[in-house]
């Protein structure tokens, strides 16, 4: 079942892509992420959201014990102070 992480963080938009970018080069395809998506909250803009889908909820946990991800991890609290995260199973979806 296609899995979907949610991070809701505090920043600016270009020091999120550029952190995500990072991640991207240093993952070098060993990420098991398959889309990445940063919002901005129109009514709150320093609130972040980032979208992360996976193949499957044990495909995240995968990626979640990569070094990479953990050192990432520990960059963008520094970077961005507290994440919130939301961990969802993608129950449907429709292209309407």
């Amino acid at each position: 079942m296609k899995f979907i992480q949610i991070m809701e963080f505090n920043g600016s938009p270009e020091d999120a892509d550029q952190a995500l970018k990072q991640y991207i080069e240093k993952a070098d395809g060993r990420s098991y992420a398959r889309k990445a998506t940063i919002c901005v909250d129109r009514d709150n803009p320093e609130t972040l959201i980032q979208l992360i889908e996976f193949d499957s909820w044990e495909e995240a946990q995968k990626n979640n014990e990569l070094e990479m991800t953990n050192d990432d991890h520990e960059e963008t609290q520094d970077s961005f102070g507290e994440i919130t995260f939301r961990n969802l199973d993608v129950f449907a979806e429709y292209n309407v």
